[in-house]
């Protein structure tokens, strides 16, 4: 039987990454073309694109892959290379710790 989507990895991935620079990339165009025209940009003498609907997509596009970018990085080393080790283990254990905070 498959598992639902969100416990497999890319799911997570789809669910941890993609949607979170999907939103941002929102954000971001919507706060950078509230203050720039985009007849105004200039990129190495060029213009970056001839309508403002183009300008709008490009830029969409590529503040998505930048938030992707920053989003993986911080998806990849917060997995980490080594499981976590589980915490109190035996009854023994427990009943340990359970004493140790007693007396605080």
């Amino acid at each position: 039987m498959n598992k639902p989507i969100g416990d497999r990895r890319l799911g997570r991935f789809l669910m941890q990454v993609l949607w979170p620079a999907f939103l941002m990339s929102i954000v971001a165009e919507g706060v950078f073309f509230s203050m720039i025209d985009p007849h105004e940009l200039d990129v190495v003498g060029l213009h970056l694109a001839d309508s403002r609907e183009a300008a709008y997509t490009i830029a969409f596009f590529l503040f998505w892959i930048l938030f992707t970018v920053c989003s993986s990085l911080t998806f990849v080393l917060a997995q980490g290379s080594a499981p976590t080790p589980p915490l109190l283990q035996t009854e023994e254990d427990r009943k340990h710790r359970d004493k140790a905070l007693i007396g605080r």
